[in-house]
């Protein structure tokens, strides 16, 4: 099965059996009259895709295309708790459908069984829902209801491969997906949130690799058993760029490799001034003098031997852990999943589950169309996918005519949605030639 058919079938799934499910559970439909599960479904979903601050009227003319003459003041009535229910439970039951790219991203990722980029981002919710999704009380520009989306992407092939839904509050050191088996021989790339020796011995134990940027305190060991301070063993290696086995741990002395080398004066600044200001925000006062040191040098550690992964492919793979942030840029920027708009809370309830559906969607049409392809803007296809929309609401009910209207979406953009040119190779042109990172590992 190609992947236009693939990603037809999970719309027909998504506007199909999962929409009759969600609908089953919540209660949502209690006569059917005008609106059905799908063609609810699909009126807001894809008219959120189609316009992400879409009003009533607007979504009464997607919901006509869906098959629900209706008017602009039943769309209002529409809005209910029930209907808010109804938007979460497809959307949790949609990020168990996994669409992936028919090609592997770059020839360094061929390597591993799977490449799998774990983050979160957090989206502020009215207060009304704070006893289901407790926040961060407004300490981290949250009040007090808010939810962090436990998100894992696949750098091999662009799918979004699961989305755990937590409380805001909730710590990603803490989140059950540290502990998740991947396969053997895969590669998990996290940030310091995750920072875990326990975890991970564990993924060592289980025939898996982990890269990660080593945590400001964390004690190390030579393989002698000697312990030594990070900054000073470093200061005193004799090459610019610091490739050595280690004992991650004083206590459980993992066997990994330690990666470093110093940057630039400038990023290294930007460094100490973000982290001057995140101390003033959460505790008042200047960081150290050893931590503002350690903002000189970037530092990794990972279990991946150096026969498979050198130091700049390291370096390269660390830097694409970017993609899930900009995967997370284009929710809160363009699919506006983390504004509060409506004139209820539940309607702002509403939207948020509406739009995290349609900016799902909309990862299943870029991961068939452009993923991969480092000529092409992201951007530029998320804009086209919108005009495309009422052209997938008019086949979604015939299984042959949406694959055709997916395949000429794919022609349109291959013809189109070119990304503007850049002075520094983006970075799917790294992954697939490491030494173009513009850097020098010094």
């Amino acid at each position: 099965m190609g992947i236009l058919q693939r990603v037809a079938t999970a719309l027909k799934q998504l506007f199909g059996p999962l929409a009759q499910q969600a609908a089953q559970a919540t209660g949502v439909i209690v006569r059917q009259r005008k609106f059905t599960p799908m063609s609810l479904a699909q009126t807001f979903v894809l008219g959120f895709l189609q316009k992400p601050n879409a009003s009533d009227e607007e979504l009464a003319f997607v919901a006509a295309q869906a098959g629900a003459v209706d008017t602009p003041q039943a769309i209002d009535q529409r809005q209910t708790p029930k209907l808010a229910a109804f938007l979460e439970e497809l959307f949790r039951r949609a990020v168990r459908v996994v669409i992936q790219a028919e090609r592997v991203l770059a020839p360094i990722l061929e390597r591993f069984a799977a490449v799998t980029i774990l983050d979160s981002t957090v989206i502020g919710l009215p207060d009304s829902q704070s006893q289901r999704f407790a926040g961060c009380g407004g300490r981290c520009g949250f009040g007090r209801a808010a939810m962090k989306l436990q998100t894992e992407l696949d750098l091999r092939s662009g799918a979004i491969t699961h989305v755990e839904v937590e409380s805001g509050r909730s710590a990603d050191s803490s989140t059950p997906r540290q502990h998740v088996r991947r396969a053997k021989g895969s590669l998990r790339i996290t940030d310091l949130g995750y920072f875990c020796v326990g975890v991970f011995a564990a993924m060592v134990g289980a025939a898996e690799h982990f890269l990660s940027r080593l945590q400001f305190g964390t004690g190390i060991r030579l393989p002698d058993g000697q312990s030594v301070d990070v900054l000073e063993w470093l200061a005193c290696q004799s090459t610019p760029c610091v490739d050595r086995p280690i004992l991650l741990g004083l206590e459980q002395r993992l066997a990994c490799r330690l990666i470093a080398w110093r940057l630039p004066e400038e990023q290294a600044n930007r460094r100490r001034q973000r982290l001057r200001e995140e101390f003033q925000r959460k505790w008042g006062r200047e960081p150290s003098a050893q931590r503002l040191a350690w903002c000189e040098w970037t530092i990794l550690v990972t279990s991946v031997p150096v026969e498979m992964l050198s130091v700049r492919e390291a370096a390269v793979l660390y830097r694409a852990r970017w993609q899930i942030e900009l995967l997370f840029k284009r929710w809160k920027s363009q699919g506006r999943v983390a504004t509060l708009d409506g004139s209820s809370e539940v309607r702002q309830v509403i939207r948020v589950w509406a739009r995290l559906l349609a900016v799902l969607v909309q990862h299943w049409l870029l991961v068939s169309t452009v993923w991969g392809d480092a000529t092409k803007s992201v951007d530029k296809l998320c804009q086209a996918v919108r005009l495309f929309v009422s052209r997938l609401l008019g086949s979604l009910d015939r299984p042959a005519e949406l694959v055709r209207q997916l395949g000429e979406l794919s022609a349109l953009v291959a013809k189109t949605c070119r990304r503007n040119r850049r002075a520094k190779p983006g970075t799917f042109e790294l992954l697939n030639a490491p030494s173009h990172l513009d850097y020098c590992l010094t």
